[in-house]
């Protein structure tokens, strides 16, 4: 069983509880500061965004706290660099072990948001990211060791799974691509040690850009590949 190896449901979601615990994860988070009343498993907070209000004093559970929530995304906490740093102290005023913002670009790129951030002061112990691309485990870890070089902190791939941007597979790349790219992906993150923890993102089996990544059916039960993730 995989020692890195995450969840992460909305506490939105009426089933969020079951879909957790039945993937086995070793940790989990809730795109919030608010965990899963009685689910035995480590928790992690979310910084969200601007909304973020530090709770008092022993209120956080006693583990890191995660940045902001793809602050390059306009749908998202959609936050410049510069407004980023402005709020920052909110996070790093906590005291905990902070990752960084996660981005829906690639932090690794030249003149990225993430790079703007620390040019301007942004500090972080490890650095959260966001991967949606095809199925080719060969370019995902790729990216991973190139964003490793880059600002050499300990990597946390909070949200991760196989989509087609281009419509040439209406509701996702096809199953066994999709569950060959997860065997691969989560084996190459496991055996990077720089790579301290992982979790794997669900949408609807009906979404048309990755349902076929989709870890749940519409009732709440393991897909094949939600099954394959679970075992890891």
């Amino acid at each position: 069983m995989s020692t890195k190896k995450g969840a992460v449901i909305s506490l939105s979601d009426p089933l969020v509880a079951n879909k957790i615990a039945s993937l086995n994860p070793q940790w989990y988070y809730t795109w919030s500061g608010k965990d899963v009343r009685g689910l035995q498993i480590p928790y992690v907070p979310m910084a969200w965004g601007k909304s973020y209000i530090p709770p008092t004093p022993g209120m956080l559970p006693d583990a890191p706290l995660l940045g902001f929530n793809e602050p390059d995304g306009a749908a998202q906490s959609n936050l410049t660099p510069q407004q980023a740093i402005s709020l920052w102290p909110t996070v790093t005023g906590t005291g905990k072990r902070i990752g960084s913002p996660a981005t829906a670009a690639n932090p690794a790129k030249d003149g990225s948001w993430l790079e703007q951030f620390v040019a301007l002061g942004g500090t972080f112990d490890f650095t959260c990211v966001h991967w949606y691309a095809p199925p080719n485990a060969v370019s995902f870890l790729a990216q991973i060791d190139a964003i490793w070089a880059k600002f050499q902190k300990p990597i946390w791939v909070t949200e991760f799974a196989v989509a087609d941007w281009s419509g040439k597979f209406p509701g996702g790349y096809p199953n066994q691509l999709v569950e060959s790219f997860m065997k691969d992906a989560c084996a190459g993150l496991d055996a990077r040690p720089y790579v301290e923890r992982y979790t794997w993102k669900t949408r609807s089996t009906s979404d048309v850009v990755m349902g076929t990544s989709a870890l749940f059916t519409d009732d709440g039960t393991l897909t094949a590949l939600g099954t394959i993730y679970a075992a890891l």
